[in-house]
């Protein structure tokens, strides 16, 4: 059908249907070319009118995203969208934005504003009802990236809140470096009586034993756990950590950044190899596992079983190895080349593999707390043993007590 005789038309744009024959009850978004004279297709992927409807709104609005407007003609969610597909794949942890602008857009389909939403009506008094949602019991459900989301939280602290601010926030100034929106609105952070108080909550080499002994019999999850103590890597970056990639043996070194990560602030240096890791890597690299994304419900697990804290996360590890080299005389500056904060650290780590003087006692100190939690990890597994329940959920048992009831 012509663009004349389409039952929808948005600007120059309609809805038709393919000609050729191929795909016939699916709807498409049909607009002119007219260098090359002829109608391109896009498919809407619906076979519903009124759904189409809605997917050819989008189409054009995200469009007209991309082109210089005015703060009240320049709508919220396709600027939100576009960040995200421009910058916010390419992030080391892309989940986290992409979670992060889901949110919002379920907030603003609950909100006075809605959806059709535009820049100019993201105020602060918006921000702070977003920040009171956030805190209370909420949900939505959403289509995004081609899939249905359904969400249900009971509220988070003001922490997560403000990483969710600082997404939107960077979303709508990407808008304006690129042009399409004149300046920035202000948008209000997360009142400070919200925040929350920095963790002092480190590990004891006890703990971090148990922790290692616990994912024995669970191969990626050991190997992320022991590369975290080995190293005081960052979780996300030994996620996607490859031996076969990172690991130059002949020489020593680790690289923990992954090689298809963008180089941003949070630098991930390169370290020696402490001996007792090197058995766990050549193991890793013989029989690699697939990389995930996330390891949230394995971790949630083990700190039940183990009855750690519920503010213990893996990240606390890096922190727990940074306080015990610290604890044992380490320089800071050493500690910091370890973590990657020293903007010289990828420089300076490599030259550090063949000058002792330059590294001191920094990887005799981590090669020992490393032994530590190695043993640790011994004497937590000659004391405990590990079942399956009927749920399949893992529980632990003490030997002794097992040998008690078997002996009497």
């Amino acid at each position: 059908m012509s663009r004349e005789t389409s039952p929808y038309r948005v600007g120059d744009h309609w809805l038709d249907k393919r000609r050729d024959g191929r795909s016939p009850d699916i709807w498409q978004i049909a607009e002119y070319d007219p260098k090359t004279r002829s109608t391109r297709y896009i498919s809407t992927k619906q076979r519903d009118l009124e759904t189409a409807k809605s997917t050819i709104h989008a189409y054009v609005e995200k469009l007209r995203s991309k082109k210089s407007q005015s703060m009240e003609d320049a709508k919220i969610v396709p600027q939100l969208i576009l960040y995200n597909e421009e910058h916010g794949k390419l992030v080391e942890n892309p989940g986290n934005i992409d979670r992060s602008l889901r949110l919002f857009i379920g907030f603003l389909m609950q909100d006075d504003i809605g959806v059709n939403a535009t820049v100019s009506d993201i105020k602060p008094v918006v921000i702070n009802r977003f920040i009171t949602w956030r805190m209370r019991p909420h949900g939505y459900k959403l289509a995004w990236g081609g899939r249905d989301h359904e969400f249900i939280s009971d509220g988070v602290k003001g922490a997560s809140v403000q990483r969710n601010i600082n997404d939107i926030r960077a979303a709508i100034i990407h808008a304006a470096n690129n042009g399409r929106i004149p300046y920035v609105p202000r948008i209000p952070s997360v009142p400070k009586k919200f925040e929350s108080p920095p963790s002092d909550l480190t590990y004891t080499i006890d703990q971090m034993g148990a922790i290692l002994a616990y994912a024995t019999d669970n191969p990626p999850m050991y190997r992320w756990l022991a590369l975290m103590m080995a190293t005081a890597m960052r979780p996300d970056a030994a996620l996607a950590f490859d031996p076969s990639l990172q690991w130059q043996e002949k020489i020593g070194l680790l690289d923990l950044h992954p090689r298809d990560w963008p180089r941003t602030d949070k630098q991930n240096p390169v370290v020696q190899a402490i001996a007792p890791f090197v058995p766990i890597l050549r193991q890793w690299r013989a029989a690699p596992h697939p990389i995930v994304q996330s390891r949230k419900k394995a971790w949630g697990n083990l700190r039940k079983a183990l009855c750690l804290p519920s503010k213990a996360i893996p990240k606390t590890i890096r922190h727990s190895i940074a306080t015990q080299l610290r604890r044992r005389g380490v320089a800071m500056q050493l500690i910091s080349e370890q973590l990657g904060h020293s903007s010289l650290n990828r420089t300076t780590a490599i030259y550090a593999r063949y000058d002792p003087e330059f590294l001191g006692d920094l990887p005799a100190t981590l090669t020992t707390i490393f032994q530590e939690i190695l043993a640790a990890a011994n004497q937590w597994s000659a004391d405990h043993l590990l079942t399956t329940g009927p749920t399949g959920q893992r529980i632990i048992q003490r030997k002794m007590e097992m040998e008690y009831v078997t002996t009497t």
